[in-house]
């Protein structure tokens, strides 16, 4: 058994504003990260799955993806880590059919989520909102449906309140981890330290073992899909429309369709990093 676990910071226990999550402020980046990272390995160590798993490959997946040391693979044999960008499938990166489930750590409400802690969907500054096959879309189904594409089912998430509330209807069979609830974007009652590790060592197992059963179905998008991205500002939609394919919808908003679901993945990557290049030629 393979484990794919995609590693995010918004969504992590005493995160809850942006300089939290950057570079600048050496306090918190990629502390509270390992930190979850090492109940889960607690968690897959305490199973009764543990002999059965050959690899766990970690994606760090925040920002440029330099938030967890390399030093963190010396806690098991199994552990493989994907650093830095730019990478094919960002936050999805090196996933493929090999792997029999797949986690997500330190994920975080959608863009436009109430009280979400710090929501946003793979842009704080570019997007507005995003839509396949016409459902609003989050990070986390986002990247479920790519893992569809290779029959990987996401057997665990980690996050705040609003992205809980969010999937327990969209992804009922998948074991959710409520790590603080949110009273505005910036601020959120954070969960005593103890019983988060608690909760994620025992969703750990919980994933495990309902992988082992084939209780979890992976997150299904049907073709052709239909990609909708509003932007924040209309010069980022006018870099995105001069990607080949890509259909200007109004003055924030374009479309983009096709059969692969891989191509959706990255033309979505490609017109957001697009957009920082747009808001640069105005000033």
């Amino acid at each position: 058994m393979k484990i794919f676990v995609s590693t995010d910071m918004e969504g992590l226990p005493g995160i809850n504003a942006w300089h939290q999550v950057s570079a600048s402020d050496k306090r918190y980046l990629g502390r509270y990260m390992e930190e979850t990272m090492e109940w889960v390995l607690e968690g897959i160590k305490s199973s009764p799955q543990n002999s059965k798993i050959d690899q766990i490959l970690i994606c760090d997946s925040h920002s440029l993806g330099e938030n967890m040391s390399y030093d963190f693979t010396a806690l098991d044999d199994r552990l493989y880590l994907v650093r830095g960008g730019l990478r094919d499938y960002y936050m999805m990166a090196g996933m493929d059919s090999s792997f029999s489930t797949v986690f997500f750590v330190g994920y975080h409400a959608g863009v436009g989520a109430l009280h979400g802690t710090m929501d946003h969907t793979y842009s704080n500054t570019a997007v507005h909102s995003l839509k396949i096959n016409g459902i609003r879309m989050n990070e986390t189904t986002i990247n479920a449906a790519f893992a569809a594409e290779f029959g990987a089912p996401v057997s665990m998430v980690i996050g705040d309140h609003a992205l809980v509330e969010e999937l327990k209807s969209i992804m009922p069979d998948t074991v959710l981890v409520e790590t603080k609830k949110g009273l505005s974007r910036f601020a959120a009652i954070m969960k005593p330290k103890n019983v988060v590790k608690r909760e994620v060592i025992e969703a750990t197992k919980k994933a495990l073992e309902k992988t082992e059963k084939g209780e979890v179905k992976p997150y299904k998008l049907e073709a052709p899909y239909t990609l909708e991205i509003t932007f924040r500002s209309t010069e980022m939609a006018d870099e995105a429309s001069l990607t080949p394919g890509v259909e200007r919808i109004d003055g924030y908003t374009i479309k983009y369709v096709s059969n692969s679901y891989k191509d959706i993945m990255q033309l979505l990557l490609a017109v957001i990093y697009a957009s920082r290049i747009a808001t640069e030629m105005g000033r």
